[in-house]
């Protein structure tokens, strides 16, 4: 036998009321969820990817110097105008925000023991959810004089990340 309910009806109410509920209650554990364990939920943001790489002579384009390696990519400038594009993996369902910085220095070859020279420049941050995988560029460029950009020789590039972090 196949009982239908009417939404006109009491019991047609009551029953869009319990999925109603079992709805709100659903959202409300995702959202819990979201703020409870995996990641740092502090607000503070933490570095969780970093790599320096050597200023090289730039091959192509406009830019003097370039610097590539790993997940990311950029060059700078002859008068401090500096490039960055970095390929950021979430690898989780929950959410985070990434944002993407910037450093110049002055080291040996390898870039091991390197004497930075600026401050951190992040590009505005990103929110990624459920593995997404986005593409963070920008620019900005550096309040040195011009001795001081051509005497330059390493990049660090790190990753910033808030929420569930990868």
């Amino acid at each position: 036998m196949r009982t239908s309910f009417h939404p006109d009806s009491s019991a047609g109410r009551r029953a869009a009321s319990v999925v109603l509920a079992a709805m709100v209650l659903c959202l409300t554990g995702c959202a819990q969820q979201e703020t409870a364990g995996g990641g740092d939920q502090s607000g503070e943001p933490r570095i969780v990817r970093q790599i320096e790489r050597p200023l090289l002579p730039a091959t192509g384009g406009d830019a003097d110097r370039a610097f590539l390696g790993g997940f990311a990519r950029g060059s700078l400038d002859a008068d401090g105008t500096w490039q960055v594009r970095a390929d950021i993996m979430h690898p989780r369902l929950r959410c985070a925000t990434y944002s993407v910085g910037v450093r110049f220095g002055s080291g040996d070859a390898a870039c091991d023991e390197v004497q930075w020279q600026t401050d951190a420049e992040f590009l505005p941050a990103r929110r990624q959810c459920n593995n997404a995988s986005a593409i963070h560029s920008g620019q900005g460029r550096l309040d040195l004089p011009p001795e001081a950009i051509a005497a330059l020789s390493c990049a660090r590039v790190m990753v910033r990340c808030t929420g569930a972090c990868g």
